[in-house]
């Protein structure tokens, strides 16, 4: 059983504050949240405080990821963990609590991708007022299954995933292969979600983040996303249906040059009695996302 229930939030640096507003509502349909300023913009996409958090920052990249744990017991058991692996973990601080609008956390900078990762109890609920797409947008799946997905990048996918096997009890749903070399990616997950973390090896890789997925409530959500990124010149991919997670999506860039992809109606999955597969990249095994094996 995993130690984390869901993916709590993201946050990333940017160079350009001010481009990243624009985008979290024209481009994503998020909210900023009230107590945004000049140096940190919360991003809504459902009730809790904030799933996206943007920090003005020298680089354009991943800033922590937040993984969400029943309470203070599973904080100390999950820390308690990971140090067991050799990993050092830190309590946070009054100060990065609030910041992260938590009851209390703790972070280990990952092994193998280098991002902080960050364990919190108690998120921030916001009832009143409830979250409103500030464009045409049916909303987001969230809920007890988390945000969505975190893929990053790791030179070793295998050793990537048995590091959160073992640490924070995650379960590998699948390895995405490619014929005659090896795993391309490995995909987990903590909950009925397909996954909510995976892993990507690819040479070269000039971030440490490649993309963040938000599961739209329609189809439609999807198809509109895809409009305006067109017109906007910042589709990354076409739409399509991936083989492993059956999901129809489609990606684009961000302001600062990693992606996101919006996808409707992924499979769930039974933690419990559900065994790692395997799919192989091969034409003809999906349909759509032209330019996805390019995209870095």
């Amino acid at each position: 059983m995993s130690a984390v229930n869901q993916l709590a939030y993201v946050a990333a640096t940017t160079r350009d504050m001010s481009a990243w507003r624009a985008y979290g509502t024209e481009v994503l349909g998020l909210e900023i949240g009230t107590d945004s300023n000049d140096k940190l913009m919360y991003l809504r996409a459902d009730e809790r405080h904030h799933r996206l958090a943007v920090h003005e920052g020298d680089n354009d990249d991943v800033e922590y990821v937040g993984w969400e744990v029943a309470n203070h017991a599973a904080l100390d058991a999950a820390a308690a963990a990971v140090e067991k692996l050799g990993v050092k973990v830190t309590m946070g601080t009054p100060e990065e609590a609030a910041d992260r609008r938590v009851i209390e956390m703790a972070h280990f900078t990952c092994p193998h991708s280098g991002v902080r990762m960050e364990l919190v109890v108690g998120l921030e609920q916001v009832f009143t007022p409830r979250f409103r797409p500030t464009r045409d947008l049916a909303g987001f799946e969230t809920g007890d299954i988390g945000m969505g997905h975190v893929v990053l990048y790791a030179p070793d996918v295998k050793a990537a995933a048995e590091f959160y096997i073992k640490a924070l009890g995650f379960g590998v749903t699948d390895f995405a292969m490619i014929p005659g070399v090896g795993p391309l990616a490995a995909f987990m997950h903590c909950n009925e979600r397909h996954h909510s973390l995976a892993f990507m090896t690819i040479p070269g890789a000039q971030r440490k983040i490649q993309h963040v997925m938000f599961e739209t409530t329609t189809m439609d959500d999807v198809g509109l996303t895809y409009d305006v990124c067109l017109d906007r010149k910042i589709d990354t991919t076409t739409p399509g249906r991936h083989h492993n997670d059956h999901t129809f999506s489609c990606y684009f860039r961000n302001p600062s040059d990693w992606h996101f992809e919006y996808g409707w109606q992924p499979r769930r999955i039974d933690p419990a009695t559900w065994d790692t597969e395997q799919y192989v990249l091969r034409p003809g095994n999906a349909w759509g996302h032209h330019g996805l094996m390019e995209m870095v």
